[in-house]
Parts: structure tokens; C-alpha cells; sequence
């Protein structure tokens, strides 16, 4: 439900908040969308859930509770309504206006003002916000100044006066609603000022002028926040016969006594909140009993007006304003009774915004402290409140109370929540869940849940039959949601027997948001396929070099991977000193890697294991390359001196499993599979660890390459790149000593240089 219905928009006076999109602050998850389907919401509410999560927005747990009440066949042909679900959750963006809409709003609107004056656009002063876009006023009522505008404009009786008196009281009600034309910055934080309404039209002018600045003056009484004063300005316009806007009048008028009847001043709110949280059952009641007098007031000014056939356009949105205060006015009787009526799934959820009014109801009353009394106001309250609290014995149970009952509806809804908040099935529960049939709508997210119990049970056998069955099966290409394939993958992955098997569940399709304004996912946008986070740990800290090399030739990879793969598994053994198996590796590369098959040619072809050393540290610090596997693709050309850095490798990791700047909180992986010969990795891990920084690596080497071959032309360049990595990011002990060194060694000795001339100070 929207707070106000969007028709209110056309009388220019109800304002929207910000001008950027907000943000939650959490973790994202570029593989797993984990409060909202990445399905599209046509098909989610329909019953195609995907892989439920817990995590999910409680909007998106009804539709899965309603799908699976219903079962497959029930849900197709349960009453729904086209971006029904879309519209209950409101607005998707948290009520934010893109800047570029807002500047087209305000741009669109002085346009039309330079048209019918026939005089320049103004220039904005420096620092108005209105210059970016950033508008308090709703772009509709720019739009609808607009449009009046420009029918003024043709009228026979429009005169360059009359248009500019117009004009000029327009933009007072813009001023009143915040969007000042000459203000020199922006009023966030500052004291709401006092605004004058538009000066009346004298009584000699024009009553088609007088009757239109008459909305005008009623808008600016709104945006003012006297209330009273503009419900009886609009009331009188609604009264008067003929008048130009009539139709709106008493509409409008009812609009604005209900601002009136929730409005408190700002400085008062807080201690409105107070007396409300202190306040005793008599105090309470008698709130109530007024709260209940004032609805009473709203609704029948809503019954007038659906009793007026002539305001048929504005019924929908007069019912919208009655509801509206059943929301403000009495919210917990409005939630118990919406709670009641949403709890039969048969029933339209959308229906007069039902699911939409309880949201709203709901983002209040089920975080308030008393929230657990609202439990049993409906059976689906109660499966959102145990699955969002994580209360993994009550679903249990409740499941086991239905089965007793042979209601078969809350049995599936309970195990399904017992499925979503049990790392663990009971016997009884396994076998439940096998049970249920392809078609569905929990049969993903049980098929997970069973993959992961058998994962956590020590059933692996059992874990890699279901997930490859899964995997390959017609549910998951059913669902079209990348964030359930990319679950069952993760399990899969979790429970592969050997590197080889492991590289087929490596790659992950991201998962695609929906769109904001439609709730499907928008067509021009392409999955990007990526390693994820768990794959990049296993890569770094779960493989001898070997091992690597086996990933790395496994052609269920993109060729780009396998490239970056065999790159990391070369400069490891390059870097154990394990030459043999180097110039194998760089054997590999040379066939994987277009951009780096010179490099490996030149490094296999030269006679001395520290001149094929030096060779593939100038290689990585131009390609960026490391022992450790980078999260994207091969690059096909090198990176420009003047920026290239020592930056490729961090402190790597000691010991399997460990973290090496992998995205593995976000991405809350599992576990990686111990695969491969893991005595061989442990060893290599630990030489490997016992190494700096590619900082402090490459820059010790730097400067022993410039006392054993001081007359090597890429001196100079290695010294600056030196200096400059040691500014920041990952550096050893002594980076400030490797830094002075190097600085004054390139000044010293190649002090004539234009790389010297770069590098005017050390860190």
C-alpha cells in the first residue's frame, strides 16, 4: 500500500523524500540473492519459488506460505492480480528519486514557463540543489503544472500577465514544498521556513484566473501543513458549480483532513511517542476511542464521494484513503483483521491492497516489543515470525501437529519451514521431504535442504546423487533463478572427490536483481559468469601446484580461468624454486594464454633459473600476475608503466582453508572439499607463507638485481615501481626501509632518468 494514492499527485503538494537511492549497509551477495527471489515476481507468486531462504522479506515468505497452502495446481488457479505482489511491497528504490529524473521534472517545467513567457530559462545560483536534480517536490506535480501551464497558454484570453501572475504563484507553492528557484544551498538540516502563500488575485481579474490560483493557494495551505485551512479551501472548490476543478475539490479536500487527523507538529513527535509508550489502559482506550471518532469522520467523506457517480475516476483512490487511515488511525485492529483475512490463501491477497496495508502494519507492530502477542493472530503470522526469529524447535513441532491432523496444507508450509531453519532432518522429516513431488513449489528449496543434511550427515555419496540429479534435472532449468543453481552447486562443490570433479561446480552465474519499477529482470542484462568465493579459497589455499594445474586443464572452464589457474600454479613453482615443473607450467600457459605466450616462450627458452626468475617477475608486474588466484579474468594487454605497481600478492595463506581476501563472509560459503595430495599442499603452503609481500619480494629482488646487474635498462623503471608500491596496501615490516633504499639508489645512480624525475619522494 502506498501511503497516499499516487492521484493525489496532480494537486502539485505531496512531497517526496531524497534524491539518491538509500542503502542497507549489508554485505552483497553477488551469487545468492538473500532477501528477494531473483526470480521474476509474475512467476514467484505464482508458485515458481526457487530456492526459498529464511533471510528472504516477509512479503516474499507469504507468497512462498500461499504457494505451497495452495500446492502446484492450486496456486496456478488462485485469484491474483498483474504486479500485484510488485505493488504490496511498494516501492523497491525505499521511496528515493533518481537525480535524473528530477532534474527532467524541473527542466521539463522551466521550459514550459520560457515557452509561455517567451523569456529565458533562469540560471540556477551556485549550490541550488535543483541544479542536480534533486527535488522535494513530487515530479508529478511538475508534470501536472506542465500540463495546466501549457492549456493556459492557449486559452484566447491569456495574456502575458495573467500567465506570469500564474507562474509566479506556482513556483511559491514549489517554494513551500521546498524547491526553492533562488536558493544558494541546500535547506537539509536547516529550520523549515515560513513561507507566504501566493498573493489573491484581485477581485477585478478574470474568475477563470481567480478559480485556477484558488487550487493554487489550497496546495500551498496543504505543503504548509495547515491542514485545516486546505481541506476547506478544497472543499470550496469542490462546492462551487462550473468551477474549472471541481472534480478534485472535494477529494482533495478529503486528503487533507486525513493528513490532518494523523498530523503531529515535528517537535511534538517524540513526545507523542513517549506518552504513547507510557501511557496506562484507561489512557489507551480513551486514544483509541478518538482515533476510532476520526476514522469514522474519513470514512464517511469517502462514502460521499463513492456515492457521486460524477467522481467515479477518484473512487479507487477515495477507498485508498479510507483504508489508509484504518492503517494510521487503528493499526492493530486493522492488522488482526488483514491477518485474517490474508491467512486463507484462496483468498485474493491483493484485493484492495491487502497484502500491501499489512506490510505496512507489519514493519511496525512485528518489530514493536510486544510483537510475539500478535503470534497467533493468523497461522501465517506465526510460520513468518518462527522462520524470520530462526526458532528451529517450534517448526518441528508444528510440522508433527499437522501431520497428526492429516491437514496436509500446514504439514507441507512446516516442513518447508523446518527444512529452511534445520541444518539437520530427523528421520521422519527425510523422508517427508523425498517424498514430494517435482512439481512443487517447495521441491527446490527441500531438494537443497536434503542436499545439505546429507552433506552435514556424512553422506556425501548421498549429497553428490541428489545434487548432480538436481544439477542436471528439469526443475532447476525450470526455475530460471541463477541464486538456486548457484546453491546446489556450492553443495555439490562441497562434496566433490578429487580437483576434477570439484572444477565443474566452480563457475557461478550472478544472480540478477529484479527491476525496480516492473519486478522482472530486465532483458538486456547478461549473467556474468565468475568464480565465487568459496571456488577462490579452494583455489588458494586448498591445492598443491600441482593440483592447480589439473584445474587449470579441465575444459569445462573458460579458457580465460584455466589461463589464470596455470598462471598461478607457474609462478608457485617458480617461486619454490621447483624448476622442472615451472618450465612445465609455463608450457601450459603458453598454450592457455595468448597474452602471456611470449612470456612463457622467453622464460622456457632462457638457459639460467635466475634470468627465467627475473623474466617472470617483469611478466607479472606488467600482466599483474600471482601465485594467488585473482577473482577476473586474464587481461589481454599489459598494464601502463607509470601505474604498474608490486601489488599482486598479499601475505598467502599458511594452512588449507584459510582466507586469502576471497568475499567468503558475504558470500557465506561452506567449507572447501580437502582434495588432491594435500601433503604436498601443506608443504607448499608453508614455504609459500613464509615469503613477503610481492612488495617486499619484488623489491628485495630489485635491488639485488641492481648490484649483480647494475647496467639492466629496466632498472630505473623497477626502482620507481618500487618506491611506489611501498606507498600503501599490503607491505612488510620494512617497506619504509626498502622504500628510502630504493629511492635513493634510483636517485644516485639513475638520477638522470625520467623515472627519478617521477619519484620525488619515499614513504
Amino acid at each position: 500500500m502506498k501511503r497516499f494514492p499516487r492521484l493525489f499527485a496532480v494537486i502539485t503538494t505531496l512531497v517526496c523524500a531524497g534524491a539518491a537511492h538509500a542503502s542497507s549497509g549489508e554485505a552483497y551477495d553477488p551469487y545468492v540473492n538473500r532477501s528477494a527471489p531473483d526470480i521474476a515476481l509474475s512467476r514467484y507468486e505464482t508458485g515458481e519459488l526457487g530456492v526459498v531462504m529464511n533471510s528472504y522479506n516477509r512479503l516474499y515468505l507469504y507468497a512462498a506460505w500461499r504457494g505451497v497452502m495452495l500446492g502446484a495446481d492450486g496456486i496456478k488457479q488462485a485469484p491474483i492480480e498483474e504486479t500485484g505482489l510488485l505493488r504490496a511491497i511498494g516501492n523497491r528504490r525505499g521511496g528515493w528519486v533518481d537525480a535524473s529524473d528530477g532534474a527532467g521534472g524541473y527542466k521539463g517545467w522551466e521550459q514550459a514557463v520560457s515557452a509561455a513567457l517567451h523569456k529565458p530559462v533562469p540560471e540556477l545560483p551556485p549550490g541550488n540543489s535543483l541544479t542536480y536534480g534533486y527535488v522535494n517536490c513530487p515530479l508529478t506535480s511538475y508534470s501536472f503544472a506542465i500540463t495546466t501551464l501549457n492549456g493556459l497558454a492557449k486559452r484566447s484570453d491569456a495574456t502575458p500577465e495573467r500567465l506570469a501572475a500564474w507562474v509566479s504563484s506556482q513556483r511559491q507553492v514549489f517554494k513551500t514544498c521546498g524547491d526553492d528557484l533562488n536558493a544558494t544551498r541546500s535547506a537539509f538540516g536547516q529550520p523549515k521556513p515560513v513561507i507566504p502563500p501566493p498573493v489573491e488575485l484581485p477581485a477585478s481579474e478574470g474568475l477563470y484566473w481567480r478559480q485556477m490560483q484558488q487550487y493554487q493557494i489550497a496546495a500551498a495551505a496543504f505543503y504548509s501543513e495547515d491542514y485545516a485551512r486546505a481541506a476547506k479551501l478544497f472543499a470550496a472548490i469542490g462546492a462551487t458549480d462550473k468551477h474549472p476543478l471541481r472534480g478534485w475539490g472535494e477529494y482533495l479536500s478529503l486528503r487533507a483532513q486525513a493528513r490532518a487527523a494523523v498530523y503531529v507538529a515535528e517537535d511534538q513527535r517524540w513526545k507523542e511517542a513517549q506518552a504513547i509508550r507510557n501511557e496506562g489502559p484507561e489512557a489507551a482506550a480513551a486514544r483509541l476511542a478518538a482515533q476510532q471518532r476520526k476514522l469514522a469522520v474519513i470514512q464517511a467523506g469517502v462514502t460521499h464521494i463513492l456515492g457521486n457517480p460524477e467522481l467515479a475516476q477518484l473512487h479507487e483512490a477515495s477507498r485508498a484513503i479510507g483504508r489508509s487511515m484504518q492503517v494510521y488511525l487503528t493499526p492493530t485492529l486493522r492488522f488482526a483483521e488483514l491477518s485474517k483475512l490474508l491467512d486463507d490463501p484462496r483468498a485474493n491477497p491483493y484485493k484492495d491492497d491487502h497484502l500491501g496495508d499489512w506490510r505496512v502494519l507489519a514493519d511496525d507492530l512485528l518489530r514493536s516489543p510486544s510483537h510475539e502477542a500478535l503470534r497467533g493472530s493468523a497461522g501465517f503470522v506465526d510460520w513468518i515470525l518462527t522462520i524470520q526469529q530462526n526458532q528451529p524447535a517450534h517448526a518441528p513441532a508444528q510440522w508433527q501437529r499437522y501431520v497428526k491432523d492429516g491437514n496436509q496444507p500446514q504439514a507441507r508450509v512446516w516442513l518447508l519451514a523446518s527444512a529452511l531453519l534445520s541444518p539437520k532432518l530427523t528421520p521422519q522429516q527425510e523422508q517427508a521431504a523425498l517424498q514430494v513431488s517435482a512439481k512443487a513449489p517447495e521441491y527446490l528449496t527441500l531438494r537443497y535442504a536434503l542436499a545439505r543434511h546429507y552433506r552435514l550427515t556424512g553422506q556425501a555419496d548421498k549429497a553428490r546423487a541428489l545434487g548432480d540429479a538436481v544439477i542436471a534435472g528439469p526443475a532447476l532449468a525450470a526455475a530460471q533463478s541463477n541464486s538456486a543453481r548457484n546453491l546446489f552447486l556450492q553443495e555439490r562443490f562441497a562434496v566433490a572427490v578429487s580437483p576434477a570433479d570439484a572444477a565443474k561446480y566452480l563457475m557461478r552465474a550472478q544472480a540478477l536483481d529484479l527491476d525496480s519499477d516492473t519486478g522482472e529482470v530486465a532483458k538486456n542484462r547478461q549473467a556474468r559468469a565468475d568464480i565465487a568465493a568459496d571456488g577462490q579459497r579452494w583455489l588458494n589455499s586448498g591445492l598443491s601446484a600441482a593440483d592447480l594445474l589439473t584445474v587449470a586443464a579441465q575444459t569445462s572452464l573458460p579458457a580465460a580461468w584455466r589461463a589464470r589457474i596455470a598462471t598461478a600454479a607457474w609462478m608457485r613453482y617458480d617461486l619454490l624454486r621447483q624448476q622442472d615443473a615451472a618450465l612445465s607450467a609455463a608450457g601450459k600457459v603458453e598454450q592457455l594464454s595468448p597474452a602471456l605466450a611470449s612470456v612463457a616462450a622467453t622464460y622456457r627458452k632462457l638457459p639460467g633459473e635466475a634470468e627465467r626468475h627475473h623474466t617472470l617477475l617483469l611478466g607479472a608486474l606488467h600482466y599483474g600476475l600471482s601465485p594467488m588466484f585473482q577473482g577476473y579474468a586474464m587481461e589481454n594487454k599489459p598494464r601502463q608503466p607509470e601505474e604498474t605497481l608490486a601489488d599482486m600478492w598479499c601475505k598467502m595463506p599458511s594452512k588449507a582453508g584459510a582466507d586469502y581476501m576471497e568475499n567468503t563472509e558475504a558470500e557465506a560459503s561452506l567449507p572447501t572439499p580437502s582434495l588432491g595430495d594435500t601433503a604436498t599442499r601443506d608443504k607448499e603452503l608453508a614455504q609459500l607463507s613464509a615469503l613477503k609481500t610481492a612488495t617486499g619480494y619484488i623489491g628485495d629482488a630489485v635491488m639485488a638485481r641492481a648490484k649483480a646487474q647494475p647496467a639492466d635498462p629496466d632498472l630505473p623503471w623497477l626502482l620507481y615501481v618500487t618506491v611506489q608500491s611501498t606507498r600503501g596496501g599490503c607491505l612488510d615490516e620494512d617497506a619504509k626501509t626498502l622504500s628510502k633504499s630504493a629511492f635513493t639508489l634510483l636517485h644516485k645512480r639513475y638520477g638522470n632518468s625520467g623515472w627519478a624525475a617521477k619519484t620525488p619522494y619515499y614513504y
